[in-house]
């Protein structure tokens, strides 16, 4: 994944600006998606685990694209449908927004899966969203984890969120960035396993001898 985001035809690293995830659910779903990419471009849909959600579980949810124009909402957590007042599954994954930053979020979400980008928007009123591409079992990237880290109980809910900024993340398998890092690295020594750990070869067997 490339370390930067762009603001306003700015680069700025992504882990030293104002938008960087802070201890909190944000954090744990941004740790947990790129713990599952394994140095591919993004992980699959059938890799989440709940389980490993359980603090921002309810403020988290999964948006799939059946169309390039048709992205909608698979599951929803409670807390953000109590935001907005209404079941969100199944919904257009715009019912979120406001209707005049409707079309500018559902284009975002097409570029961002067209060309897969971290989006981390702050929303109005006050709340960040951080939308994570996956892949479903055809290997497309065609969904979304996302999690929205807002309060439930804030007196302007329910109701429907205004885009205040975007910032968004160019995405990058790490295999395919190795090769431009070798070439300006110092010589590297070639890679030899210890021989002293076990092996995967044919499965350990008693011999009886008489």
């Amino acid at each position: 994944m490339s370390k930067s985001s762009v603001v306003s035809g700015k680069v700025i690293p992504l882990f030293l600006n104002s938008r960087t995830p802070q201890n909190g659910i944000v954090q744990e779903v941004l740790n947990y998606w790129e713990s599952l990419r394994h140095g591919r471009l993004v992980p699959k849909r059938s890799e989440i685990d709940p389980r490993a959600l359980q603090r921002s579980l309810n403020y988290t949810f999964i948006l799939e694209a059946h169309a390039p124009d048709n992205i909608r909402f698979r599951l929803v957590g409670s807390r953000l449908c109590d935001c907005m007042g209404i079941e969100m599954r199944g919904m257009p994954a715009y019912a979120m927004m406001q209707m005049d930053a409707r079309n500018r979020y559902n284009q975002m979400l097409q570029t961002a899966l067209a060309r897969p980008e971290i989006l981390d928007l702050q929303l109005s009123p006050t709340a960040r969203m951080v939308l994570l591409p996956m892949a479903g079992e055809d290997n497309i990237v065609s969904r979304f984890l996302g999690c929205v880290n807002v309060d439930s109980h804030h007196a302007d809910f329910p109701t429907r969120f205004d885009i205040r900024s975007v910032a968004k993340t160019r995405i990058i398998a790490a295999k395919s960035i190795g090769p431009k890092f070798l070439e300006l690295a110092e010589s590297q020594k070639p890679f030899t396993p210890d021989r002293k750990k076990a092996t995967f070869g044919k499965p350990p067997f008693l011999r009886i001898v008489k």
